[in-house]
């Protein structure tokens, strides 16, 4: 009887436990709010910007959440210079969030190709970061989100480079949450 209360005790109380200790010690991040993603968005720009094909691309695994189950996440940054904005700029994209048609695919694999083959699209940047001379550089480009593709090398990939609202959302909460640091969050936020 023991055994058996014991084993209930650890699998509905003693796990969950763990679980949340372990997320508040490791996967803990920025804390971003709804409120702070909305406002991040809200004080955006859209702009055009042209992407070359010779772009540099930085990918990083990471984990959101551990009480979420096994759901890495691949975080994608395609860097590159606007000779039109005299910035260098990182695209971001992740993995894992967009999943289309019957075969349950991953579309960002297909915007990431959209990507590598350059063109015109059209990015959401925020104006704080924009206009921060700390940013810029090829050491720190300033993120960007990608809207809609304009033109690219792709041709019929156009239509699924696409970032709806939605997912921009979701992009811009996990970039403030996982990637951002906590004196650039703090310089945005307070």
């Amino acid at each position: 009887m023991f055994r058996g209360l014991g084993y209930t005790f650890g699998m509905f109380i003693g796990i969950p436990l763990i679980l949340m200790v372990v997320n508040f010690l490791f996967f803990r991040g920025n804390q971003v709010t709804q409120g702070e993603v909305t406002e991040y968005i809200v004080h955006s720009k859209v702009i055009e910007v042209f992407i070359p094909t010779e772009s540099t691309e930085i990918w990083d695994i990471y984990y959101p959440k551990l009480t979420r189950g096994n759901n890495s996440r691949c975080f994608f940054k395609t860097i590159f210079y606007s000779q039109e904005h005299h910035k260098h700029m990182a695209l971001i994209t992740i993995d894992g969030y967009d999943f289309r048609g019957e075969y349950h695919y991953d579309n960002n694999r297909t915007r990431n190709d959209v990507i590598y083959s350059g063109g015109n699209f059209l990015v959401r940047a925020n104006k704080a970061q924009w206009n921060d001379p700390a940013y810029g550089t090829e050491a720190n480009p300033v993120p960007v989100f990608g809207v809609k593709v304009i033109k690219s090398g792709t041709g019929d990939s156009q239509v699924g480079f696409d970032v709806p609202d939605n997912l921009n959302r979701i992009f811009v909460e996990q970039y403030l949450d996982h990637f951002l640091s906590k004196e650039d969050f703090k310089k945005l936020f307070g």
